[in-house]
């Protein structure tokens, strides 16, 4: 059976939209990709036999920002569910995404194991965490708190960049795929709420939906929760907290959800949903993205795919340059690099897992290199 990929240039969403709905239910296909999308198509004997959507991104690396194609969707009529239509799609869309600069690929799968046959590892989490309302009202030094206006959008927005910016793996929310950065946290809420520093700064938001009722099944939503320091954190929490009396529970999203549960007086929250974020190396220069100590230097030689490297490491900075030698060194597989580059793991633990071979004697360097700020996300895409 002939087989043709190809990126869709005109589409009529009437035709595509159908697919959607059968992979992820109607309630949950918002209509046509909006700007930074492209949407891919497998035919195979005439039939539309897989589609996905490439969505142009950038990635915060700390203050690194890295060209990122974020896999938005992926539908395969039933009839053609395991006849491998999913490699050829996403080589065709991974190679252009290569083509325009993009150095990770990201996504949120519905199978783990498709996508890690194709490259891809977890790197974080997105979670729903559920939680009695009333542990929100933590005790500590609290920020002042105010309803968000119109007139905080950007402040809001430079708060967003500042927590991103101290994590692997938070989007930039700016560029084609964003053409209005506030809709991010402003979506889908009744209102938003700001902590500010004593001049005036803010220091920490939470978008929040009201829900319907009052009664016992009554539900808080906080659609984002990003703060700058730990009083910011408190005031917000407080303010969500609040509403113990009409929402008893309130379902937090939240990528790092230590840095708050950790200040309620009881352990009493959990997952009501998980979203993993998984990514995949595109280009091996995306370790230079890395930021190791300044004070560190050395040469690493390693293999990835085949392919023999070395990566030079001084004055904070880390530089790739192919080298043909490849016997013997440290050798990365797809999961290795990935979780290598997001301090998601270290070395041992890759060795064990069967994911890291080669070579040992330069693992400590390659876990000094990696360490730092933490694998995050915010966005669900």
């Amino acid at each position: 059976m002939s087989t043709r990929v190809s990126a869709l240039d005109v589409i009529d969403w009437s035709t595509i939209e159908p697919h959607w709905i059968e992979a992820f239910g109607a309630a949950d296909v918002d209509g046509p990709p909006g700007p930074g999308a492209r949407v891919w198509q497998v035919e195979a004997g005439g039939d539309v036999a897989a589609l996905g959507i490439d969505r142009e991104f950038a990635t915060w690396f700390g203050d690194v920002r890295v060209p990122t194609a974020g896999i938005a969707g992926i539908a395969v009529p039933a009839e053609h569910r395991g006849s491998g239509y999913l490699r050829p799609l996403f080589e065709a869309m991974l190679g252009a995404s290569r083509e325009r600069g993009a150095l990770l690929s990201g996504l949120f799968p519905t199978s783990t194991g498709t996508y890690r046959s194709l490259g891809y590892a977890p790197v974080a989490h997105l979670d729903d965490i559920a939680v009695p309302t009333h542990l929100l009202a933590v005790r500590g030094d609290a920020a002042t708190v105010r309803r968000a206006t119109h007139d905080d959008l950007l402040a809001i927005a430079s708060a967003y960049a500042s927590w991103a910016q101290h994590h692997r793996g938070p989007l930039t929310r700016d560029g084609i795929s964003f053409p209005d950065p506030a809709k991010a946290f402003t979506d889908e809420t009744t209102g938003v709420t700001i902590a500010e520093s004593a001049s005036g700064e803010v220091t920490g938001y939470a978008s929040w939906d009201r829900g319907t009722g009052y009664g016992a099944d009554a539900v808080l939503r906080v659609r984002e929760l990003v703060a700058l320091d730990r009083p910011s954190l408190v005031g917000l929490l407080r303010t969500m907290g609040s509403f113990s009396s009409v929402a008893p529970v309130t379902v937090v999203r939240s990528s790092t959800a230590d840095e708050w549960t950790g200040l309620l007086r009881s352990d009493e929250s959990r997952v009501q949903l998980r979203n993993t974020y998984m990514v995949k190396v595109l280009d091996v220069a995306a370790l230079t993205a890395l930021r190791p100590a300044a004070g560190l230097s050395a040469e690493l030689p390693f293999t990835w795919q085949g392919q023999g490297y070395v990566a030079t490491v001084d004055g904070g900075r880390l530089e790739v340059d192919q080298d043909t030698a490849a016997s013997g060194r440290h050798a990365f597989d797809d999961t290795a690099i990935v979780q290598t580059l997001f301090g998601a793991s270290d070395s041992r633990t890759l060795r064990r897992l069967g994911h890291l071979t080669g070579n040992d004697a330069d693992d400590a360097t390659w876990d000094a290199v990696a360490s730092g700020s933490r694998p995050a996300i915010a966005d669900y895409y």
